[in-house]
């Protein structure tokens, strides 16, 4: 392995250990084609960076430790340089999740994605056309579905992981959830579902028709839960924490600058993505994490909330001894059902 990755992997393991962040969630773009009534980013301007100046903001994640990134967005796939891109972050030993609608995944772009040591997350929230149009905003799902389909064939030729996901809101049911986790697995695919989040409005957009009380999802996340005690140990850790999520018990601490940041689409490095508009120096990164730590309590106290980012990451870091208890059982599921790392 080249020396360059060898420190890089270096850099990640310290970050893990003294608390600096190790993932950096990259709106790629605000710019979107659905248009979904949880989310406010499409609303927005998108004063997207150029392929060179992602090259300048990569090498100094590289070199702060950073090890993993989310291409998210808007849709990054709007962005036609997207392969460039993924190309920018794996150069620099930093490995890319491309989260997306799926709309615009030709099978040259996934044959590019499966070229590369890149995961790739396609978000699907139902399977049932009407329901899916209301969630999304647009009525694709057919097209969603066609190029999933066009792309099957990919299934033992990607290097990182490819899933499917679903916002579970008050319109989800399990029958509906099972429905997407069979055509998901039929096709190569992991799955995973995740709570419909409102805080501010900033990124979760309140929608009466979505917010649900605990008796509307609680049997999806407890099937989500023994299901993924059998396939995937790890997985089961992330959903007991979604049921407390979603019981209303106390949040721990947020993981917001101490395993990930936000990286908006100018370059703006921010905590996360419900306080868009903190601005954090890299270069004195000791003294904002401690700046901003008061802030990030209180909003974790007031409004805690349960994004794809630090929580996850948080969680799992501090349940590793649960997890090396059961590291065997992990093993066993991962020669199983494959490397879900």
């Amino acid at each position: 392995m080249d020396s360059k990755f060898l420190l890089q992997k270096f850099r990640v393991r310290r970050n893990m250990l003294t608390r600096r962040p190790i993932l950096a969630i990259f709106d790629v773009t605000k710019l979107c084609n659905q248009r979904c009534p949880m989310c406010n980013i499409w609303k927005t301007e998108s004063h997207d960076m150029t392929l060179q100046e992602i090259e300048q903001k990569a090498r100094q994640l590289r070199k702060f430790g950073a090890g993993y990134v989310f291409l998210q967005g808007g849709d990054p796939l709007v962005r036609k340089d997207i392969i460039s891109i993924i190309d920018i972050f794996t150069s620099n030993g930093i490995r890319p999740t491309l989260i997306t609608n799926g709309i615009l995944l030709t099978p040259k772009t996934a044959e590019e994605i499966a070229a590369r040591d890149c995961n790739l997350a396609i978000s699907i929230d139902s399977m049932i056309p009407e329901r899916y149009a209301v969630l999304r905003g647009v009525d694709t799902l057919e097209r969603v579905k066609q190029n999933i389909n066009s792309i099957k064939h990919l299934y033992h030729n990607h290097k990182g992981n490819w899933s499917i996901t679903t916002t579970v809101t008050k319109m989800t049911t399990l029958e509906d959830v099972i429905n997407i986790m069979n055509f998901a697995y039929e096709r190569g695919f992991m799955f995973a579902v995740r709570p419909y989040i409102t805080v501010s409005g900033t990124a979760g957009r309140k929608d009466e028709k979505l917010q649900y009380e605990v008796q509307d999802v609680l049997e999806i996340f407890n099937f989500m839960l023994e299901k993924a005690r059998k396939e995937n140990y790890l997985a089961s850790l992330i959903y007991e924490e979604h049921i407390k999520y979603i019981q209303g018990h106390d949040m721990p601490e947020c993981d917001a600058l101490k395993y990930s940041f936000l990286m908006k689409e100018t370059g703006q490095i921010a905590p996360c993505i419900e306080k868009p508009n903190i601005n954090v120096d890299m270069s004195a990164f000791r003294e904002q994490q401690k700046k901003y730590m008061d802030t990030l309590n209180k909003c974790n106290c007031n409004t805690p909330c349960f994004y794809n980012c630090a929580r996850e990451a948080g969680f799992l870091w501090r349940k590793k001894w649960r997890a090396a208890a059961h590291v065997f059982t992990i093993l066993s599921q991962m020669r199983k059902y494959g490397n879900f790392l």
